[in-house]
């Protein structure tokens, strides 16, 4: 048995309609993205898009999560070479960033680039947590993916 509930078949239609609803409006956006000049805009336009991207992700995962009784197997052998490099990366990204951010007089992008900051702080807890979680199995492996949908979108 998972460690989730499994919801109703209204709640789960629910979710994959508004799935697809995200996957539209990417479709929708992404051409006047490409278009756009203004640096501005389209630094607006891409957050959206991505976090629209990231939010029908997220609605795949439940809709997984719902029709699934327990999270499939991993190539934990190249998933822990994977982050183990990209954990080193993303200290780079977070050292390189703060470097940044006290470099930054203007104080609107300085706010954009703490965002940064911020977001690369949680990539990095997040990215060491998934490693160490790679040494446990079974209910602790699915227990940690629940939870941690609890910071999410």
């Amino acid at each position: 048995m998972g460690v989730w509930e499994k919801m109703d078949d209204a709640t789960l239609e629910m979710v994959k309609k508004q799935k697809a609803f995200e996957d539209e409006t990417v479709k929708r956006l992404t051409p006047l993205y490409n278009t756009v000049k203004n640096p501005l805009v389209r630094m607006f336009l891409h957050r959206i898009i991505l976090d629209t991207m990231k939010h029908s992700d997220t609605y795949q995962a439940l809709i997984d999560l719902n029709t699934r009784a327990v999270v499939g197997e991993i190539d934990k052998q190249r998933m822990g070479e994977t982050l183990a490099t990209h954990i080193t990366e993303e200290s780079e990204m977070l050292n390189r960033a703060i470097e940044l951010s006290q470099a930054v007089t203007d104080k609107n992008f300085r706010r954009i680039v703490e965002g940064i900051v911020e977001d690369e702080r949680q990539h990095h807890a997040l990215l060491k947590e998934l490693f160490e979680l790679l040494k446990k199995e079974g209910t602790a492996w699915n227990r940690y993916l629940y939870d941690i949908t609890t910071d999410f979108p």
